[in-house]
C-alpha cells in the first residue's frame, strides 16, 4: 500500500500508474487543463465505465442483485445484495443520463434487474422495504434517483404491469419509522420519484412527507451544518455533505417535473433558495477540510463511501448555487478520485473494498455490506454537468490547503481549522462532534481531540490500549475514555470542552466519579497546544497523546531533548512536546494492528503523575507536518498557571511564535488578554 504524494504539484506528469489495471487502459492525461491531476470528464467517464463493468461480473442471474464477496453486513444477503444492484444503479444513471450512453448490455441488464427485484413473485425479489430490512429504504433512494435520471431509457418503456410492480415496492416507504437522522431524505426522495410518475399519494402520505422534511430542518445548527439526526451528542461528519446537502439539489431538481399545485413541489419551491443558499455557507468552509492533496478529513462514520466526500461540492455546481472557482471544484473532485485510486482503493477486481486505501475492517460499521462502497457513485453526479460547463474546462487550481497557512474556527461543529501549504496538510482540533449515546462507549471516529487528512485514528480493540490524540486517567494500567463533550469555547484558534472520563467495565459504560477534565486547545500552523485542568479526588495520572502515524515498516522514533518524533510514510512527522505537569520522559507506543494508513503504527505519549485531592493543570505540545523534518519550532511553548479561587485558573501562555494568550479555565470562556 502506498500513499500518494502531499502536494499536488508534486503529481506524476502520467496516469498510467494511477489507474487500476482492472479497468483497462486509462485515458490519456490532460495536463494543461488539468496540470494538477491530469484528469478529465473522460477520466470520470472510464472510472464509471470501469467500477460498472467490474460490478456487473457479479450480478446474479436475473440481474437484480450484485452481491461481492467479503465480510457480510448485519442486514443480511439478500439486503447485501439489493445494495450492490442499487448503488451500481445509481452510478450507471449518472452516467447514461450525463452522456446518453452506456456500456454495452448494461442498460438491459439494470431494467431485468428492476423488473425481477420488484416481482415478489421472482426468485431474486428485493426484500420489501419495512421494518424488517430498514435498509432497503437506504437504496431505494439510489433506485428513485436512478429512475429519474434514466426515465425515457426505462421508466417509459416498461409494460404497465412492471411500473405498478415498482411503484409497489417504493410506497414500502412509507410502512416503517425511519431512523431518526439523514434516513428521512429518502422517504422525501421515494415519495417525490412516485409522484413524478403519475401515481397519487394520500393525503396521510403527504403529511408523512411534510413531518420528514420538517424534522430534516431540526438537525440544521447554521453555517451550513446539519448535525446527522437527534441524540444527547452532536453527531458531525461527512453526512453532512454526502446527505444532508447532496439530497435536497437531487429532490429539487426531480421536483422540477411536478405540478405545482402538489404539496411535494409547494414544498420545494419554498424551500429551494434556502438550502442552495445553506449550500453556499457549507462549502466555504468545507473546501477548507480537504488536503492539498485531495484527501478527505479522516473523521466519522461510512469512510468506506471515499471520494462521495466530494459529492456536496458537485451538487452544488449541479444546481447553480454560487459559484466557487470552477477549475478549484473541479481540483477537490479530482484529486479526491487520484487520491484513493494512487493509494490502491481498487482491488484487482476492480471494485472498491471495505477500508480507505485496502481493505481495513476496523473501520467498517456492522451495517456496511461489501457493495457499501459504491456510494462513492455519489460524486459521479458530475457527470450530469454539462461538458462544456466551466467546471470542466476552466483550468485547474490549487485547493485552499495548498495555497495558504490558514486557521479557521468552525463555530457549527466546533472545529478548528489548521492547515499548512507547505505539506497541504488540514488538521481540526474537535471539541464538537462526539457521537454520544448513552451507555455506549466512546466513538474513536469521533471523539479523538483531532483528526487530519494525513492521519487516521486508532481503532478496534487497540484504540482501547494506545488512544491517539487522547487525554485520559490510568487506573490499574487502563486509560479512561472521552464522555460526552461539552463545549466552553470557541476563538478563531482556539476552541475549548470538558468531559467526565469513563470507563468500560465488561461492556458497561461507568462515569468516574467526581472527575472531570476541561481542555482548551490552541491551534499554531502545525501545532496543536492542549491545556488540561483536571479534576479528580483519587490523584490518578494524567495521559495525553499525539497523532497516530503510520508505515508498512515500524515507524522510525527520534528524540532530541524533550521532543519526541514519529516519522512515519512520507516523512509524515508526529511530535509531541511536554510543556507542563509532565516530569517523565515521553514514550513512544507502538500500536498492534497498525491502523487504515499503514500495518505499523506508533503513537507518542507521556504521563503527568498526580497527588490525591489537587486540582491539576498540564500542557502538551502536539505537531504534524508531512516534511521529512518536522515542523519547525522556534522555542518551546511557555505556561504558566496562577490560582484564582478554588474553581478556576488563569493561563498565561506564550506559544512557539511568541505570541501570547490568557486563559481561564474552570468557567466556559476565555479571560481578555
Amino acid at each position: 500500500m502506498t500513499e500518494p504524494s502531499r502536494l499536488p504539484a508534486e503529481a506524476p506528469r502520467t496516469v498510467r500508474e494511477t489507474w487500476p489495471r482492472s479497468w483497462g487502459s486509462a485515458p490519456p492525461g490532460d495536463f494543461d487543463t488539468s496540470p494538477l491531476t491530469g484528469f478529465t470528464r473522460e477520466h470520470w467517464i472510464a472510472a464509471a465505465d470501469g467500477l460498472l463493468r467490474s460490478a456487473s461480473r457479479h450480478a446474479t442471474q436475473g440481474g437484480a442483485g450484485i452481491p461481492l464477496d467479503g465480510r457480510p453486513s448485519w442486514n443480511g444477503a439478500a439486503s447485501d445484495a439489493l445494495e450492490g444492484y442499487a448503488r451500481t444503479f445509481l452510478l450507471f444513471g449518472w452516467r447514461l443520463s450525463g452522456t446518453g450512453e452506456a456500456p454495452p448490455g448494461l442498460l438491459d441488464a439494470y431494467t431485468r434487474g428492476l423488473v425481477a427485484g420488484t416481482d415478489a413473485r421472482h426468485p431474486e425479489a428485493w426484500p420489501r422495504i419495512s421494518p424488517d430490512c430498514k435498509q432497503a429504504l437506504v437504496e431505494s433512494a439510489s433506485v428513485a434517483l436512478a429512475l429519474h435520471e434514466t426515465r425515457r431509457w426505462i421508466w417509459d418503456r416498461l409494460a404497465p404491469g412492471h411500473r405498478h410492480a415498482v411503484v409497489d415496492w417504493l410506497l414500502g416507504a412509507f410502512s416503517l419509522e425511519v431512523p431518526d437522522n439523514n434516513w428521512h431524505w429518502f422517504r422525501v426522495v421515494v415519495a417525490t420519484f412516485v409522484e413524478t410518475t403519475g401515481h397519487q399519494l394520500s393525503d396521510d402520505q403527504y403529511d408523512v412527507v411534510a413531518a420528514d422534511l420538517a424534522r430534516i430542518e431540526d438537525f440544521y445548527v447554521g453555517d451550513g451544518w446539519y448535525r446527522d439526526g437527534a441524540g444527547e451528542g452532536d453527531r458531525f461528519d461527512h453526512y453532512a455533505g454526502w446527505a444532508m446537502h447532496f439530497y435536497p439539489v437531487l429532490w429539487h431538481r426531480m421536483c422540477e417535473t411536478l405540478d405545482v399545485a402538489s404539496p411535494i413541489a409547494r414544498a420545494s419551491s419554498a424551500s429551494r433558495e434556502t438550502h442552495r443558499a445553506r449550500l453556499a455557507d457549507f462549502l466555504e468552509e468545507y473546501e477548507r477540510l480537504v488536503g492539498g492533496n485531495g484527501a478527505p478529513l479522516f473523521l466519522g462514520r461510512s469512510l468506506t463511501y471515499r471520494w462521495a466526500a466530494a459529492a456536496a461540492p458537485l451538487a452544488g455546481v449541479l444546481d447553480g448555487a454560487p459559484r466557487r472557482a470552477p477549475g478549484a471544484t473541479r481540483h477537490l473532485a479530482s484529486a479526491m478520485l487520484r487520491y484513493f485510486l494512487e493509494g490502491g482503493a481498487i482491488g484487482a477486481g476492480g471494485v472498491p473494498s471495505l477500508g480507505w486505501f485496502g481493505p481495513y475492517l476496523p473501520m467498517v460499521q456492522g451495517y456496511s455490506a461489501p457493495a457499501s462502497p459504491f456510494w462513492l457513485s455519489k460524486a459521479f453526479v458530475c457527470l450530469l454537468i454539462d461538458a462544456d460547463d466551466p467546471f470542466w474546462t476552466a483550468t485547474e487550481e490549487p485547493l485552499p490547503a495548498a495555497r495558504e497557512d490558514r486557521t479557521l474556527a468552525l463555530r457549527a461543529p466546533g472545529l478548528v481549522v489548521s492547515s499548512t501549504a507547505e505539506d497541504g496538510i488540514v488538521r481540526v482540533a474537535n471539541h464538537g462532534t462526539d457521537n454520544h449515546r448513552a451507555g455506549l462507549r466512546d466513538d474513536a471516529l469521533y471523539s479523538r481531540f483531532a483528526y487530519s487528512t494525513a492521519t487516521a485514528p486508532v481503532l478496534g480493540d487497540a484504540a482501547a490500549v494506545v488512544p491517539d490524540n487522547h487525554v485520559g486517567l490510568v487506573s490499574a494500567g487502563r486509560r479512561s475514555r472521552r464522555g460526552r463533550i461539552h463545549r466552553t469555547v470557541t476563538g478563531d484558534d482556539l476552541a475549548g470542552s470538558w468531559h467526565v472520563p469513563t470507563w468500560v467495565d465488561d461492556d458497561t459504560v461507568v462515569e468516574a466519579t467526581g472527575a472531570r477534565i476541561e481542555t482548551v486547545s490552541i491551534l499554531e500552523g502545525p501545532w496543536e497546544l492542549r491545556v488540561h485542568r483536571v479534576e479528580d479526588g483519587e490523584g490518578l495520572p494524567v495521559v495525553d497523546s499525539g497523532w497516530a502515524v503510520a508505515d508498512d515498516v515500524p515507524p522510525r522514533v527520534e528524540r532530541e531533548g524533550r521532543r519526541l518524533r514519529v516519522v512515519g510514510r512520507d516523512g509524515v512527522v508526529s511530535t509531541l512536546v511536554p510543556v507542563l505537569g509532565q516530569p517523565g520522559e515521553p514514550i513512544a507506543e507502538h500500536v498492534a494492528g497498525g491502523n487504515a494508513l499503514g500495518a505499523f503504527t506508533c503513537v507518542p505519549t507521556v504521563i503527568a503523575p498526580r497527588r490525591a485531592g489537587d486540582v491539576s493543570v498540564v500542557a502538551v505540545l502536539v505537531g504534524l507536518s508531512g516534511t521529512a523534518t518536522g515542523p519547525a519550532l522556534g522555542r518551546d511553548p511557555q505556561v504558566v498557571v496562577e490560582p484564582v479561587t478554588d474553581s478556576s485558573h488563569l493561563v498565561h501562555v506564550t506559544m512557539p511564535s511568541g505570541a501570547k494568550r490568557t486563559l481561564l479555565l474552570g468557567t466556559p470562556r476565555v479571560a481578555p488578554n
